[in-house]
């Protein structure tokens, strides 16, 4: 009997063979998500390299499982996680997925991580496309002089594939605008082929040109497809993305994916023209069964140009978004960090359990830490990977790596800094290598007086 590994499903096992093998499923059909240990872990293994329910039979004889064997392939069928062959053709719609559930999954997926991270393996990877795009939005950190440039499918799927051996699990399409690039579902299809969870970055207006497009893309079941979207003010949005008609666009392919019960985000970067409409836009994603994120990371360029600068929220409005319990902003009961149990903690899990590749070919601990580590052309993502994880004294990803909050310039001698969640990739773009970010940093004050105040009224 051939048995079927249903094509919804992204999957990665590691330590395979040991007492610690671990595998993690995500079932993106019904988006949720499945962890798998010890022996669990390996006949998982097993039957996806198998599929053939006789080959899997002798395997779970050798180790003493037999006994257990149908009735733990019974369990993975009930849960839609392997078919048989007689319905592995058959397209089942994706089930409603709610605030709670992206939630939840966020939970398991850190937790993911932080195990990766502590065994070695690279959990995820951002792909910056192409530079190119269809919007030209004012606070857009990309450079401008490179906008032709565009990671081609073979390189991708080298890419891919050495990701996928040195752990990875999560992968994001991004740009750009990644759906612009010419081999986009070639690129997505693949990821998926090889079992990746994908994530998406879009705008929405190709989505929204291209229905074709589109479908193809719903059929490859990505695990989330999130959408910059600035206001619910129709002027307000255009004035940021400059492009008229930009706005009904993305609305129209929000609410499409919704009702194909696709996990969307909507990610509504905050700046001084539209902050106070990220309560309206959190209230829409909720009753749209998605889930919004408030971004206040403005940078400068990559290419070193502040001009972006221009658009930082304002004190003042920063703390009417703290202290509105109706904003995502609200601060109410956020503990303030204990920097003296900090200093020999990594500034963040950049370049720990997640790299970036951009359109040059470029590898980056972050999108917005250019720290270039090498490039695919000279270097491949493997050795950089592996270079590092072997303490390559030459490594400038292990440098990275040693990188703590002791090791921070300016930061972490104030008081309010106790409320800065510090980006090195902020600091490093406004004022330099491992230098504050003085947007952090007015944004820890305005934390902090909030938080004051707010501590006052339990008093």
């Amino acid at each position: 009997m051939k048995l079927t590994v249903p094509k919804w499903l992204a999957f990665q096992t590691y330590m395979y063979g040991t007492k610690e093998s671990r595998t993690f499923i995500s079932n993106e059909r019904m988006h949720e998500f499945i962890l798998l240990e010890g022996l669990s872990s390996d006949l998982w293994k097993v039957i996806t390299v198998y599929e053939d329910y006789n080959k899997i039979k002798t395997w779970s004889k050798e180790k003493g499982l037999i006994d257990e064997l149908d009735g733990f392939l019974e369990q993975l069928k009930a849960q839609d996680l392997l078919l048989n062959d007689d319905k592995s053709e058959i397209d089942v719609d994706f089930q409603a997925v709610g605030c709670d559930d992206e939630n939840k999954t966020l939970e398991l997926e850190s937790e993911m991580s932080q195990w990766c991270y502590k065994h070695g393996y690279l959990f995820s990877l951002f792909i910056e496309l192409t530079y190119n795009c269809n919007l030209k939005c004012v606070h857009c950190y990309n450079p401008k002089n490179n906008n032709n440039v565009q990671i081609n499918l073979k390189d991708m799927k080298q890419i891919i594939d050495e990701a996928r051996e040195i752990g990875c699990f999560n992968i994001t399409f991004s740009g750009g605008e990644c759906t612009l690039v010419k081999d986009f579902i070639e690129i997505v299809e693949y990821a998926r082929k090889k079992r990746l969870s994908v994530h998406i970055f879009t705008n929405g207006q190709t989505l929204y040109d291209n229905p074709v497009l589109l479908d193809k893309l719903i059929k490859l079941y990505p695990c989330n497809i999130g959408l910059s979207l600035y206001s619910l003010n129709k002027d307000t949005h255009e004035k940021i993305t400059t492009v008229k008609g930009s706005y009904q666009k993305t609305l129209n392919i929000i609410e499409k994916l919704r009702e194909k019960n696709i996990s969307v985000e909507i990610k509504n970067f905050l700046l001084n023209t539209n902050c106070k409409d990220c309560i309206a836009i959190k209230n829409y994603a909720r009753n749209l069964n998605a889930t919004s994120f408030a971004d206040l990371s403005l940078i400068p360029t990559i290419d070193g140009n502040h001009k972006t600068l221009k658009y930082v929220v304002a004190e003042d409005d920063l703390y009417e978004l703290y202290t509105n319990p109706e904003s995502p902003l609200y601060f109410k009961g956020v503990k303030q960090r204990d920097i003296t149990k900090m200093q020999n903690e990594s500034l963040c899990y950049a370049g720990c359990y997640t790299l970036c590749i951009t359109p040059n070919l470029d590898v980056y601990p972050c999108v917005s830490l250019p720290i270039n580590l090498g490039n695919i052309n000279n270097i491949s993502l493997k050795d950089i990977w592996s270079d590092a994880l072997n303490k390559n004294a030459d490594s400038k990803l292990y440098q990275w790596q040693q990188v703590t909050f002791k090791d921070l310039k300016d930061c972490y001698k104030e008081d309010y800094c106790q409320f800065c969640a510090y980006c090195p990739g902020m600091g490093m773009l406004e004022n330099g290598y491992l230098k504050k970010s003085e947007i952090l940093c007015r944004q820890a004050k305005t934390k902090q007086k909030a938080y004051k105040m707010l501590s006052s009224l339990d008093n």
